[in-house]
């Protein structure tokens, strides 16, 4: 049962800011209402793009060609922890980058390619620091149990996901820092080379 005061107390502030950015990034070329639809698709594409990594590499040959999972998770291709950091940051902005890929291959924009390169540096920046290199215990049992919390962690609350579901909600304020940066770097981006 979620606590939904709890929930938002945890939760808000980041919820507002991961959805503030990238639609601050879409305009004005695309619509408030487009904006906001993006930026939310983002933020769902970044959890079940990581659900859906572990859920097909449950089986050979998928748990090798799954770099995140063969590197990152299993150890299967053994490398020294900076390659592996260095291949994991590609990996998850690789992720994001095919959205971009995919619009262009199909002719159809509905998502701000700046808001996409934002989302991915956002990915990158909170695996690289906060799991990988300072770690905590939530990415700690992810890598323990594999299939409980992917993150963001509201999703991983929304979806029944988190690993130990009775305990207290983390607090994801901090992660706004590295959407700051994120965000900054997309911006400066989108302006430089005149990105939608």
């Amino acid at each position: 049962m979620i606590d939904w005061p709890q929930f938002l107390k945890a939760y808000g502030l980041t919820i507002f800011t991961w959805t503030l950015l990238p639609t601050l990034l879409a305009l004005p070329n695309y619509s408030i209402p487009a904006a906001i639809a993006g930026a939310l698709f983002l933020l769902f594409y970044s959890y079940a793009g990581h659900v859906f990594a572990h859920s097909i590499s449950t089986v050979f040959p998928l748990n090798y060609i799954n770099m995140h999972v063969s590197i990152h998770h299993d150890h299967l291709i053994t490398v020294p922890r900076w390659l592996n950091l260095i291949i994991e940051a590609i990996v998850d902005f690789l992720c994001f980058y095919v959205l971009i890929l995919i619009q262009s291959a199909l002719g159809i924009h509905w998502i701000s390619t700046s808001a996409i390169l934002g989302a991915g540096f956002l990915y990158v920046f909170i695996h690289i620091f906060d799991f990988s290199l300072f770690g905590n215990e939530q990415h700690k049992e992810h890598h323990e149990k594999t299939f409980c919390n992917y993150d963001p962690e509201f999703f991983d609350t929304l979806f029944e996901t988190r690993c130990s579901p009775d305990t207290p909600y983390r607090d994801l304020s901090g992660e706004s820092f590295h959407a700051l940066c994120a965000f900054v770097i997309a911006f400066a981006l989108k302006y430089r080379y005149k990105l939608e």
